[in-house]
């Protein structure tokens, strides 16, 4: 190359740059969103991706997540992929499939196995204050809006679907499962953490990762996490997302 060609090196970086630069003169609530996390920054490539899917399928109805815990989802997806982590994808929570493609897409080879009732959330326990009847409702996905969406979006050969309570289908279809790389748990209530996190964690293989989307939002998520990684000894720090959802690896 010589000196009068273009650097191709610093026109990315000149397009990134630009891109920046626009997102901050957004509503400060859509650039803290959108706003790439310095990690992120390493890997440009990556952010787009993970970005432009999840603007996809927010457009399409198929996720209520936002920008930045959807990226994140893609992003700890393609870690395990890239650092050979073995085991499934599991997602507890799934609404319409978008947390599900998010993940398939950052690890393509894996199994991802998709759990929820469909029908809603089950009743709030004692601990999960604020909830209502209306977000029990609001909450209610689609098996086949999830199937349509990863049809679409990901590779079906790869997709798992549980359907039912999580009380009734995690005894019989974690053995089915076998060794874990990322649990992803957005059951919102108490009991439906506490019990995403016995049955799946123990299978996390070390490297892997575990998700709470709920943690910042709804007490109960909190306190079952809390009281899991209490009675557990697990000292590794949650690291946050948003300000609602955490994630740590397993050392």
């Amino acid at each position: 190359m010589t000196s009068a060609e273009p650097n191709p090196a610093h026109a990315s970086s000149a397009a990134w740059l630009e891109a920046a630069r626009r997102l901050r003169g957004r509503p400060s609530w859509l650039w803290r969103d959108l706003a790439p996390s310095a990690e992120e920054l390493t890997a440009p490539g990556r952010y787009f991706r993970a970005t432009r899917l999840w603007l996809t399928l927010r457009r399409g109805g198929y996720t209520m997540l936002g920008c930045r815990r959807g990226r994140t989802l893609y992003r700890l997806a393609s870690k395990v992929e890239h650092a050979s982590i073995d085991g499934a994808i599991v997602d507890c929570g799934v609404y319409n499939g978008g947390s599900t493609v998010l993940l398939s897409a950052g690890a393509p080879s894996r199994d991802v196995w998709a759990f929820d009732s469909f029908e809603g959330l089950p009743p709030a326990g004692p601990l999960d204050e604020g909830a209502s009847a209306a977000w029990i409702d609001d909450c209610r996905g689609s098996e086949a809006r999830l199937r349509e969406a990863f049809a679409t979006y990901a590779n079906p050969v790869r997709l798992r679907v549980v359907r039912g309570w999580f009380d009734e289908t995690f005894p019989t279809a974690a053995d089915m499962i076998g060794p874990v790389a990322l649990l992803h748990a957005d059951g919102d209530w108490f009991e439906s953490v506490r019990l995403t996190l016995e049955t799946f964690y123990p299978r996390i293989n070390p490297g892997g990762y575990v998700v709470i989307d709920d943690y910042g939002f709804w007490p109960g998520a909190k306190k079952a996490t809390d009281e899991f990684r209490a009675r557990h000894g697990i000292e590794v720090p949650l690291i946050g997302v948003n300000g609602n959802a955490v994630f740590w690896q397993k050392p």
